[in-house]
């Protein structure tokens, strides 16, 4: 039950003070009362009310419950969900979830309403069209009333299911899953400590990947990452970057930008510079001695990056029998699989502004994991150990002017820690396979790290170093091919010899 105390009530008159009283007279029905007339229309009907969010979050959220284990109530439950996809298409509905996810304790589906129209039209057909099933109709509003928003805010059409108010408490300003200790805390804006969320130090961890509905074959075949053994710059939390960056353009600081920036509201500083915002170190990019967060969190002996979400896996599902599976790291590089029916047809390494595609069958795996090797400092990603040359982007030769150097250091589960998103291609939209993934720092467009500084120092002829890059949405995400441009050739082997293309592929054909 909600502790009605815990929350403050404005008086529903504020702005409607000092008026003339009401009429008490009744209509001609003799029960209703007489209201008089002006003629203007509630802003309501136009608009949601402050502070309703007006984004692309909507207003509302609807999620719309059944018990996994009746098998009555989802048959009725797919058979619902069809007809408001077919009849309700424009507004936003995520995939049919088979279990529990979050803190809804059961499965469900989820819809967006955007407009008082929307829910006008919609709300009074689900209360005749439910059936057997429960739905919650909740509000967004920010962050910090999640839990609020599903409580005392929350309207319940059928039976009031309990959810898991858990993950509301353990909420946190860079990420939903985490709690940390109080000196983690004091690295927030102004050094200022904010109040302990729960037990410090002890790691929540979010939702297990192989507990959503992303298929299975996209974490059977995920590859592994071995990091150089020298490596400095281990995994990074994506979240928690943002806690010591600065919105900058032009090296200046965003003013009456959003603060603090999470991985929730971090598309909000698209309307601040777009692609000219560049998330700032605080400490500069030449910092010396280097900050200690530069040094990320180094995988442990079950290659967990403890306690820090370092990747984001995003799908995108052809609906012919072909998928596209992408396995972003912390530092932008990326793997990108090619399924066709569940089997694993080719793989995408990216190796600084472009990289190398291989026949899965070609390349070097633990078990049916493929391996990838990650550049010392660069972390450009290669099918094999040694030395490569990226002067000549795609030749990966084993000697030149700038050489990438990678070996066995470390080996990285990149899967162990990360988040799973659908993307769908017409709508050029993210689907988050669990609703406590973050979802908005994917539509950001600016850059992520420090603008490349003017006149700075120089490696033959090169910017020692280059300006952030920029988020997934940039990574060519709808591809005819499994490289992101062409021409595209994908190699049936790892290592050159001496011999011709055919000759490896007919080597490759005979087995």
């Amino acid at each position: 039950m909600t502790d009605q105390f815990a929350f403050d009530y404005p008086s529903p008159l504020t702005g409607y003070e000092n008026l003339e009283p009401l009429p008490v007279e009744l209509n001609e029905d003799g029960k209703s009362i007489n209201n008089p007339q002006h003629g203007i229309l509630s802003k309501a009907y136009e608009a949601f009310p402050d502070p309703l969010a007006k984004d692309q979050r909507g207003g509302f959220d609807v999620h719309i419950y059944h018990f996994q284990n009746n098998p009555d109530q989802a048959v009725y439950a797919r058979a619902l969900y069809e007809r408001i996809r077919r009849e309700f298409p424009e507004l936003r509905i995520y995939r049919f979830f088979e279990g529990p996810l979050g803190p809804h304790p059961v499965a469900m589906f989820e819809v967006n309403i955007f407009t008082p129209a929307q829910f006008g039209a919609f709300i009074p057909w689900l209360v005749i069209n439910r059936g057997p099933l429960s739905a919650l109709v909740h509000p967004n509003t920010t962050e910090e009333e999640e839990e609020r928003n599903h409580t005392q805010r929350a309207t319940w059409l059928g039976e009031k299911i309990p959810l898991d108010l858990r993950i509301f408490k353990l909420a946190h300003p860079w990420g939903k899953f985490w709690m940390v200790s109080q000196d983690e805390q004091r690295d927030q804006v102004d050094h200022k400590p904010l109040p302990m969320l729960a037990k410090p130090t002890v790691p929540v961890a979010p939702l297990d990947l192989t507990e959503t509905a992303i298929p299975g074959y996209v974490l059977e075949y995920a590859p592994l990452v071995w990091l150089h053994s020298e490596e400095a710059y281990m995994p990074s939390d994506i979240g928690k970057q943002l806690v010591h960056t600065t919105p900058m353009v032009d090296w200046a600081p965003i003013q009456h930008g959003t603060s603090p920036i999470t991985l929730e509201n971090l598309d909000r500083l698209n309307d601040l510079g777009n692609t000219s915002v560049y998330l700032t170190s605080k400490e500069g990019i030449d910092a010396d001695p280097q900050p200690s967060w530069f040094k990320g969190v180094k995988p442990n002996q079950e290659g967990r990056t403890q306690s820090a979400v370092s990747s984001a896996i995003i799908v995108r599902d052809h609906r012919d029998g072909m998928l596209d599976a992408f396995y972003f790291y912390f530092y932008a590089e990326h793997n990108m699989i090619r399924f066709s029916e569940g089997v694993p047809q080719a793989i995408w390494y990216s190796q600084h502004a472009f990289g190398q595609a291989f026949t899965y069958r070609a390349t070097e795996k633990k078990g049916k994991r493929p391996i990838a090797y990650s550049g010392n400092g660069t972390h450009a990603n290669y099918a094999i150990a040694g030395k490569h040359d990226h002067t000549i982007p795609g030749f990966n030769l084993p000697n030149g002017l700038i050489v990438d150097r990678t070996d066995t250091g470390t080996l990285w589960d990149p899967i162990l820690g990360a988040y799973g998103y659908e993307y769908d291609a017409s709508e050029k939209t993210f689907q988050p396979y669990d609703i406590g993934y973050p979802v908005n720092w994917l539509n950001f467009n600016g850059q992520w790290g420090d603008d490349a500084l003017p006149g700075g120092p120089e490696l033959f002829g090169q910017k020692k170093y280059a300006a952030g890059p920029n988020g997934p949405k940039f990574k060519t995400l709808v591809r005819e091919k499994v490289c992101p441009n062409n021409p595209c050739i994908v190699l049936p082997f790892r290592i050159w010899e001496n011999q011709t293309l055919e000759e490896h592929q007919q080597r490759f054909k005979d087995g």
